[in-house]
């Protein structure tokens, strides 16, 4: 069951929210939002009528107030209990006068004393417990069990329970026993503040010590929130690192400070579809028409991306079949290197035999080396500006479907017209011959081309996808550049022996 983070576009990104009776680790330098994150997610449980504990080890009370004031959040209901723990070393003089900590270090100071800490409890606006404790993990395992009570639990911040041991592994040992007595014997769910241990903007390390390493992997979920200067302002960023069982976004986003609290951008990373409207070719594969928005776009041109590792011709032609069983039809410009037999004999095992669909004026071929055998429908004087144009005129006038899919592989186109032409070639096509029912899919690798001559596909495309292969041999895919879609998004591309043969893997 989810648990509402108390920020709207925060649930959206994490598919509902936290995982109820779990423990997230919200790591960040000072200033990036960590508390303020905290206190929103008790809020969301105070609306709820949940009961919320806020355990601060850095700031008292009062200090607290300061801190939330600029922000609608009831620090006085009476559902919603602070527990201040300041866990600095105190001495045996320390005095408790009117909500004041005097420390006191002189010659009547013991060893003793070094892990006395102050302990103020509070419950709404009214104090009601002040007194001092060993700073032991013992010590600390028997307060958080008596003292903890609610739905939700925040402690602000893990960092500042660090001189509970020097031994890291006894510190973390702590952390577990402590995640288990919330999690499991308080049935609460909860969220814990660090200083992050990565370094900030002017390469200083931001935390005392390295709480990421030392606890990530132990905890349910990690949100990395970030500042980062971008043109001269300070930009605050927040970063799903981990969250198990969870489909969650893991792009980027802003965040920003309102009087609610936090509040997470952008809202949408395309132009929003009430204002637009676009249809789509579905390409077959759930996974790619979930990352387009729906599938290639209609009337406009995608660019597909590859490195020259990636596979891109088997993807090609099962999208290719997959729109051919749609009532279009197709022209194809295939690769330098591609066979006759190798395109028919995969066509045939997808279930769109190439014989039928020539014969049915459904699939016509550019035949740029002479290899493919006679057929009104393979067109192998098309090498040059003319034979190109001549060509899809009579594609269109042919043409027995509700739409022609041009796949053209630039690096031939290039190779064929040369790169001053391809480019007349490609705005004519564009301007004159696609129509709203129309879609083009211009195929390349961006290292055998011009710069210029890449930069003016992506240019006059209204989709940019991106297909590389990886060190490992995993191949992704990503959407740089759509009106729909998830834009920015990576995703697994999977290979499948079984229609639908490829799956991309969200």
């Amino acid at each position: 069951m989810a648990v509402s983070t108390g920020i709207e576009k925060l649930d959206e990104i994490l598919d509902g929210g936290f995982q109820e009776n779990r423990t997230v680790l919200v790591t960040g330098p000072p200033g990036a939002g960590k508390s303020t994150l905290a206190m929103n997610f008790l809020q969301a449980g105070l609306e709820n009528d949940e009961h919320c504990t806020y355990i601060s080890t850095e700031q008292t009370p009062d200090e607290l107030r300061d801190t939330f004031e600029p922000f609608s959040f009831d620090l006085t209901d009476e559902l919603f209990t602070v527990l201040s723990l300041h866990a600095r070393p105190g001495s045996g003089t320390d005095q408790y006068d009117q909500g004041t900590i005097v420390e006191t270090y002189g010659a009547d100071r013991t060893d003793d004393d070094v892990d006395r800490h102050l302990l103020r409890t509070l419950e709404g606006a009214d104090e009601i417990d002040d007194h001092y404790i060993d700073f032991t993990p013992a010590n600390l395992r028997e307060f958080f069990r008596c003292n903890i009570s609610g739905d939700r639990v925040v402690v602000d911040s893990i960092s500042g329970l660090r001189s509970v041991s020097e031994n890291e592994q006894t510190y973390r040992r702590f952390l577990l026993d402590l995640i288990q007595l919330i999690n499991d014997h308080h049935d609460a769910t909860a969220l814990f503040t660090a200083e992050s241990s990565r370094p900030n903007t002017n390469g200083m390390q931001t935390g005392q010590f390295s709480v990421d390493e030392l606890t990530q992997y132990n905890l349910h979920g990690v949100i990395r929130l970030q500042r980062n200067r971008l043109r001269g302002t300070d930009r605050r960023l927040l970063e799903i690192l981990k969250m198990r069982g969870v489909a969650y976004d893991d792009r980027t986003f802003e965040l920003m400070f309102d009087d609610e609290g936090i509040r997470i951008l952008p809202e949408n990373r395309t132009f929003s579809s009430t204002l637009r409207v676009t249809n789509h070719v579905p390409t077959g594969i759930d996974g790619l028409d979930t990352l387009l928005g729906g599938g290639i776009l209609s009337g406009e041109s995608t660019v597909v991306q590859h490195d020259g590792k990636a596979e891109v011709g088997g993807i090609l032609y099962v999208i290719l079949s997959n729109i051919l069983k749609e009532e279009r039809s197709i022209a194809l410009l295939p690769r330098i290197n591609s066979q006759p037999l190798f395109l028919q004999s995969v066509f045939e095992r997808l279930g769109t035999p190439m014989d039928d669909l020539l014969d049915d004026d459904r699939l016509f071929v550019f035949d740029h080396h002479g290899v493919w055998d006679d057929h009104q429908n393979i067109f192998k004087s098309a090498e040059d500006e003319s034979g190109i144009k001549s060509a899809m005129t009579t594609i269109h006038d042919r043409s027995r479907s509700q739409g022609v899919v041009l796949s053209l592989d630039t690096n031939t186109l290039r190779h064929m017209l040369g790169e001053e032409t391809t480019r007349q070639v490609r705005s004519w096509l564009q301007s004159s011959v696609v129509t709203a029912t129309d879609a083009i899919i211009d195929i390349h690798n961006p290292a055998l081309l011009q710069d210029d001559l890449a930069a003016f596909h992506v240019d006059l495309a209204s989709q940019l996808l991106e297909t590389w292969m990886n060190d490992t041999g995993l191949q992704y895919v990503q959407l740089h550049k759509s009106p729909t879609g998830d834009t920015g998004a990576v995703r697994l591309i999977e290979y499948l022996d079984k229609p639908p043969y490829v799956r991309v893997v969200t």
